[in-house]
């Protein structure tokens, strides 16, 4: 609403009573308004006139802020937000604090927060939760204020090492001691310690953590990488079972600990010596909501069981682990990956991460007997389902690479439905991963996409023949390099396959793209009958029907590249086989 100013008559009047009631308290007669009485007035007059009016108008306009500020204070507090319990506007204001800022300014914030109004300040002050957290950054009596003002409630400790300056590296670092230090004498209260420290203040915090810790929940520890390289370990004391562990450079002494049963994350990086495979089996077999399993870079205990015989000392039950959504293990010795895999059962995994380096025969074993004999699992971590997640119109596959000596397998979700799934594992015998592999496949009880399978060029296959029809009910995409596994590949496709309602027709009746390679660093003469000549017939086979076997689905992409390899069976049968199939091209 736009207001008017008042009539000028109105001001005057108003002027006229005020400076009529200071004249009677001061017993004279002011002169303030006639201006013929002013020119020839005393000076002294004067002198009473100026100073009555500057203390009217210093008390009218004290007096109109004091109005204002009430309906301003009134009008704040009729705003929805201040219409809130206090318990509830304590919870924003939490949300407000707890966002991703710098440390620096976190204490600021709060006094800021603090200074908006009187609701606001009470509300601050009133709420121990508000005060809870004490950062690395704080001065030393803002520290001080918010344990005390936290009352009893449960503490966390956070820092972060300040990654531009080396001084934070050396040999002490104050902001971390005082942090430590007043953890030390408020042990029992720290429920979450965050941190990522260097130096000296790693084994302030390795006295610490010796202190009486009941309500710690939350151990959250790390290392920059470039700083001491030493991993230190410490004890845990009694307490309530933590929720989360994480820890890089820095080891437990005993990882058998009761304090280890419910967590949620699990995260052990950089430690030169882990837990042996039995003590991960058994803090995940009494973690039965854990979420995150991170295993990355740890050096096994003196002793490890490496025989099938000591393998089955741990016990053949399955570890359910139905909350697990993220796993990530790589850079561990040789069998713990699968000797872990092999044990437990998650539901449905979102995220996936997994390379196992190193290769053998025992490895390989390994690996044979986990798609085998625990294809559940493997089916969760590759985010495979029934019902699937994802309605057919999804752009969606699964990725498959064999190369020499190594399996690779990856999903290709959309990340806004469920994440990503990688496996990267060694395996000695690609013959018999892509036997293993198939096995799997085509033995789920559900319908999976087509798979895209690639296999790269290796020795091994001028002796070996790849068993690709057991791919027949999931392969969609195949790419092969090599003048062997090309040569395979025109044999599978004029090989017939059952399904399993008895309908007999082509193998891998879904493909629909194929890329076959000869290698572009090896000579093959033309053999007429296994290059062009089996690739025809293939053809005809396949896509003309006339071979008393209904036709399968033209492929969507069908390329041969010959390389420096000179083949003139195929370029003489080019223009035949592309009138059977229009999108065949010869490179």
């Amino acid at each position: 609403m736009m207001v008017k100013p008042p009539r000028n008559e109105a001001i005057t009047k108003a002027l006229a009573i005020v400076m009529d009631s200071i004249g009677d308290e001061n017993g004279s007669q002011l002169v303030y308004k006639d201006r013929a009485k002013l020119e020839s007035a005393a000076l002294d007059t004067l002198a009473n006139a100026e100073n009555a009016l500057e203390v009217a108008k210093s008390h009218i306009f004290k007096d109109i802020d004091q109005h204002i500020a009430y309906i301003r204070s009134c009008r704040n507090r009729a705003t929805p937000i201040h219409q809130l319990p206090a318990e509830v506007f304590a919870i924003i204001i939490e949300i407000v604090l707890t966002r991703d800022y710098s440390a620096r300014v976190d204490e600021r914030r709060m006094m800021q927060l603090m200074t908006v109004g009187r609701i606001w300040h009470d509300v601050i002050i009133n709420s121990p939760q508000l005060w809870t957290t004490i950062r690395s950054g704080y001065p030393l009596d803002i520290a001080e204020l918010f344990i005390e003002r936290s009352k009893a409630l449960p503490l966390s400790l956070t820092g972060r090492t300040d990654t531009s300056r080396s001084d934070d590296l050396g040999p002490t670092n104050t902001k971390f001691e005082t942090l430590l230090e007043l953890g030390t004498r408020n042990s029992s209260r720290v429920s979450s310690i965050d941190v990522t420290i260097g130096g000296g203040s790693r084994r302030t915090l390795q006295r610490f953590l010796g202190c009486p810790t009941t309500r710690l929940e939350k151990l959250r520890v790390s290392t920059p990488e470039y700083g001491d390289p030493e991993c230190l370990k410490f004890a845990l004391s009694e307490g309530s079972p933590l929720k989360e562990l994480s820890l890089s450079y820095m080891g437990l002494l005993d990882w058998d600990s009761r304090r280890l049963s419910g967590l949620r994350v699990l995260n052990l990086q950089n430690l030169d010596v882990g837990p042996s495979i039995n003590q991960i089996l058994r803090i995940l077999s009494i973690s039965p909501f854990l979420q995150e399993l991170r295993l990355r870079s740890m050096d096994p205990p003196a002793i490890v069981p490496t025989t099938r015989s000591e393998e089955r000392d741990r016990g053949e039950g399955l570890i359910e682990l139905p909350h697990l959504q993220t796993i990530d293990i790589q850079s561990l010795p040789l069998l713990y990956c699968p000797s872990i895999l092999s044990r437990i059962r998650p539901w449905f995994c979102r995220n996936v991460y997994i390379h196992n380096g190193g290769v053998d025969d025992v490895n390989d074993t390994r690996w044979d007997e986990l798609w085998r004999e625990r294809g559940h699992t493997m089916a969760a971590l590759l985010q495979l389902s029934q019902p699937s997640p994802l309605s057919p119109d999804d752009d969606w596959a699964l990725f498959i690479e064999i190369g020499r000596g190594s399996v690779g397998i990856r999903n290709a979700l959309p990340e806004e439905y469920i994440g990503k799934s990688t496996l990267s594992f060694r395996y000695g015998d690609g013959c018999r991963a892509i036997e293993v592999l198939g096995e799997f496949f085509s033995g789920l009880d559900f319908q999976i996409r087509p798979v895209s399978l690639q296999i790269a060029a290796s020795p091994i296959w001028e002796t070996r023949q790849p068993n690709l029809l057991q791919w027949s009910s999931v392969l969609g995409t195949l790419q092969v390099l090599g003048i062997h596994l090309v040569r395979a590949v025109y044999r599978l496709l004029g090989e017939k396959w059952v399904m399993q309602d008895g309908t007999v027709t082509w193998a891998c009746p879904r493909l629909s793209h194929v890329d076959l390679s000869y290698c572009y660093n090896e000579y093959r003469e033309d053999n007429p009958e296994v290059d062009g000549v089996a690739l025809l017939l293939a053809v005809q086979k396949r896509w003309a029907g006339d071979h008393g076997i209904p036709a399968v689905p033209q492929p969507s992409s069908f390329r041969v590249s010959c390389g420096y390899a000179t083949v003139p069976s195929i370029q003489s049968k080019a223009e035949t086989i592309k009138s059977i199939i229009p999108c065949f091209y010869l490179m």
